[in-house]
């Protein structure tokens, strides 16, 4: 009996090597041939079968295994999908998962941009409201908000929503910002201040003022600076000169920014005035109320 169980010990070892053999022959075969660039697509449902040799069976359960470990990669989907199935396009760099019904790919992973994707079932979209405007779309990319034309109403803004600094700046204009019409005079042989604007916003003011000389013997000056540093042209009227109007477009200003008007004459012996001035005004395109403005009593 004993030499019975020996025989068939022995010829199941000599069929399993056979077996072994015939797997190693027909894998490298296979690896060298088209079939290996499918292998990692390639999946057989039925793989027990006593018709199928046992060598094929076992090929059926590598492919099988390589196709589960790489999501079924591949340049184009795999055949006989199933709902749940993964799939790594190589194409596109993006990992997918076949939808519920069976009917189509859905993107969950993008590979090449390192995020998901925004296509992800989205069928939703952005609506912009009052005074605001949306376009693009959520499964084609980014989604711009905007002002729409006409700005936004009184009613959409939170009491100080806005404050004075995020209003445009001034920009150079004729639309009257602040004036100082009344009449002036300067005793002072060099520069002198005479009238001083204090600014909410900065940017670019349109500046006039007009000076006059007092006496035949005296030539008057006037010139606009900022926070006590000249930045206007130096103005001039000869002696005896009636009344002459100057205009300047200055840029720079800032916010809490002195607008100053500066006036002296040369020349002076008996009389006692060495310049006149006036009409300080200032213009913008875009007005908004200065912070505080006044004159000088010299």
């Amino acid at each position: 009996m004993s030499i019975v169980k020996d025989r068939i010990a022995h010829f199941t070892v000599i069929v399993l090597l056979m077996v072994w053999a015939a797997f190693v022959q027909d894998y490298y075969q296979a690896a060298s041939g088209p079939a290996a660039v499918q292998a990692a697509q390639t999946y057989t449902d039925n793989v027990y079968d006593p018709s199928i040799v046992a060598s094929t069976s076992l090929q059926a359960m590598e492919d099988n295994f390589a196709a589960l470990k790489s999501c079924f990669s591949g340049s184009s989907s795999p055949a006989n999908p199933v709902a749940g199935m993964w799939w790594y396009d190589t194409t596109a760099n993006i990992l997918k998962l076949r939808n519920e019904a069976n009917s189509a790919w859905l993107d969950v992973y993008d590979f090449a941009n390192q995020g998901v994707p925004l296509a992800i079932n989205c069928s939703r979209t952005v609506v912009g409201g009052t005074g605001i405007t949306a376009t693009g779309s959520l499964n084609g990319g980014n989604v711009t908000v905007g002002i729409a034309p006409g700005g936004v109403g009184a009613t959409q803004l939170a009491s100080g929503g806005i404050s004075v600094e995020k209003l445009a700046e001034y920009q150079a204009g004729n639309a009257l910002l602040i004036k100082e019409d009344s009449e002036g005079s300067s005793n002072s042989l060099s520069p002198i201040k005479v009238r001083e604007f204090q600014l909410d916003k900065g940017g670019t003011l349109r500046i006039k003022f007009d000076i006059a000389s007092p006496g035949p013997a005296i030539t008057s000056y006037g010139r606009i600076y900022r926070n006590g540093t000249a930045v206007g042209i130096l103005r001039s009227v000869a002696p005896g000169a009636g009344w002459a109007t100057y205009s300047q477009d200055i840029s720079g200003w800032e916010p809490g920014d002195l607008v100053q008007l500066y006036v002296h004459g040369t020349g002076i012996t008996a009389e006692t005035k060495s310049g006149l001035f006036r009409n300080v005004r200032i213009g913008t395109s875009n007005t908004w109320p200065v912070l505080r403005c006044g004159s000088l009593t010299i």
